[in-house]
């Protein structure tokens, strides 16, 4: 299916910050799952290129990354900013993942908030380990909207959560597809994965959590006022970081970002 969320210039700018808030929990789990020194990995669904760059840190000058996305805007950025870095291990290329194939079998095949937007997750997943080599890693992180939340209860954040997880619907995406993963994975004929949950947890006035929520937001609104979630003076969105930070400090609570979900297997 079509990215629902555009790949304008707002956008990859919002992946980009998305990528620095989320990168300990990604790269925690790439670790663990096992991607090393000398590594070839692919990373489908690339974007701005940043879980590639993260990729790239982990496998080392000795190994090698190559980075896939359908849009050439973002082929584009990543490539230019991977020359801007010096970044040496590590290519992209515009490609369609329904027709996608290499001249070679990889060590491991990764992704992050990819999966999320296909009709059949299963299916895809299928297709992309059979790009891999036997005993070669399958790497997933995915999102689960829902999962987030607030202690005290904040109203406005559990609200605006809410709103999110709708428009991820109404688009056509799974929100929840993060706690799915397991089944997605042994559908798909691989062995039970491996699987960590992780999670930003914020408290008090510097918090990230509430830029990181209003910024979804921003880019779901359209799908938000066109499918009848919410207008766009019902949301404020040029307020709503500073009103979350405010119902939050009023209330000591602690916030906890939508959840990630890590899976991780070898093909047999």
């Amino acid at each position: 299916m079509e990215y629902p969320l555009g790949h304008g210039d707002a956008e990859l700018d919002r992946l980009i910050k998305q990528s620095q808030f989320f990168g300990v929990l990604t790269e925690q789990v790439l670790r663990l799952a096992g991607v090393a020194a000398g590594m070839t990995v692919l990373d489908v669904g690339c974007g701005a290129g940043d879980v590639s760059f993260l990729a790239a840190s982990l496998v080392g000058a000795g190994g090698h990354v190559i980075g896939v996305d359908r849009s050439a805007d973002a082929i584009a950025l990543a490539r230019r900013r991977a020359a801007a870095t010096g970044v040496a291990n590590v290519e992209f290329r515009v490609a369609d993942l329904a027709t996608f194939a290499l001249e070679h079998r990889v060590d491991a095949v990764i992704g992050r908030l990819v999966l999320m937007y296909f009709a059949d997750p299963v299916a895809q997943l299928r297709q992309l380990v059979e790009l891999v080599r036997s005993g070669g890693l399958i790497v997933f992180q995915e999102m689960h909207v829902r999962g987030g939340g607030s202690e005290p209860r904040c109203e406005l954040w559990e609200l605006a959560i809410r709103r999110v997880d709708d428009a991820f619907r109404r688009a056509g995406a799974d929100p929840s597809l993060a706690s799915k993963l397991a089944r997605v994975f042994v559908d798909a004929g691989l062995p039970r994965p491996d699987m960590l949950l992780g999670a930003r947890v914020d408290h008090g006035a510097p918090a990230a959590s509430y830029g990181a929520l209003t910024e979804i937001t921003r880019t779901l609104l359209p799908v938000m006022e066109r499918t009848g979630i919410a207008t766009a003076h019902e949301i404020e969105i040029d307020t709503l970081a500073m009103r979350l930070r405010d119902e939050a400090l009023a209330h000591r609570a602690t916030v906890f970002a939508p959840p990630l979900v890590g899976a991780w297997a070898r093909r047999a």
